[in-house]
This record gives structure tokens, sequence and C-alpha cells, in this order.
């Protein structure tokens, strides 16, 4: 069986970085997402504009192995998915 729709891949971006230069990268995509709920992110000249619903899945994992530990941060969201709640007319 074949997978009919592929992930696509927009965005893959590792570095090393000082905890400060990480805090502040994550810094500047939370205040974007307050003040304006989406923020764009900018490699090898493509731009893409992240705007996630107001629904969204939150996943936290940390890890470790080998004295090595990870975080994971990870918002899910599908376009237009908006809060299906019970409204009173």
């Amino acid at each position: 069986m074949t997978n009919q729709n592929p992930k696509k891949v927009h965005v893959d971006y590792e570095e090393k970085m000082s905890l400060d230069h990480a805090v502040a990268f994550l810094e500047t995509i939370v205040t974007k997402l307050k003040k304006e709920k989406s923020f764009t992110l900018t490699q090898d000249g493509k731009t893409h504009h992240v705007s996630p619903s107001s629904q969204v899945e939150l996943e936290v994992k940390l890890e470790e192995r080998n004295g090595k530990h990870k975080l994971e941060l990870e918002l899910e969201w599908r376009e237009g998915e908006e809060k299906q709640g019970l409204t009173i007319g």
C-alpha cells in the first residue's frame, strides 16, 4: 500500500548554539504567536508563513539516553480547524 499524501517538509533546520540564543529564538516565536497569531520562517531564501488554528494539540516530550537529554515541543493543527462547541442563539 502506498501513502497517497506523503509528508512535505517545508523547513528542516538544526544548529548548535548557546542556550541564550535558543531561548531568544523561541521567545520570538511565542511573542509573534501572542500578538499576531502567526510568524514566518525563512530558510534558503524561501519564506513560510506559520498560522496555527485557534485549537492546537501540544506535545511535550523529555528523553534521556546515555547522558544526552532531548526536549521536544510540538504544536499540531489542521488548517481551518476551530474549536467546536455548543452555542446558544
